[in-house]
């Protein structure tokens, strides 16, 4: 598959007294639209947290929605909560959503397979 975890590359930032590998997070920041890091600074300094929102595709529709920290937290810490598609209003729980992800991850196994 081609990924490698950079220990010597992250040995050498905290070595160093770095805090953010920049080559790193321009990949991030090129490829996701979510901040690359939690923190500001190196959180042994004190540094606040930053959480945000979190944002995913829909499975049933495609669509990049975004979910609050507390409904995140409750649908899949917790599995008390429901969380719904702003676009085509789709209900799930963390249960629903992972079948779903499964789904979709066995169809595009299956037509790798035997492609159509």
């Amino acid at each position: 598959m081609g990924v490698a975890f950079p220990l010597q590359r992250l040995h050498t930032l905290i070595a160093n007294g770095i805090w953010s590998d920049q080559e790193s997070k321009l990949l991030w920041e090129n490829t996701y639209d979510t901040p690359y890091q939690l923190w500001s600074a190196d959180p042994a300094s004190g540094a606040k947290l930053q959480l945000q929102n979190v944002s995913f595709p829909c499975p049933w529709c495609n669509h990049i929605g975004e979910i609050s920290l507390i409904d995140f937290t409750q649908t899949h810490v917790l599995k008390t909560g429901l969380s719904q598609c702003g676009l085509c209003r789709h209900q799930f729980d963390a249960d629903k959503l992972s079948a779903e992800y499964l789904k979709q991850d066995l169809a595009e196994f299956i037509d790798t397979i035997d492609p159509r």
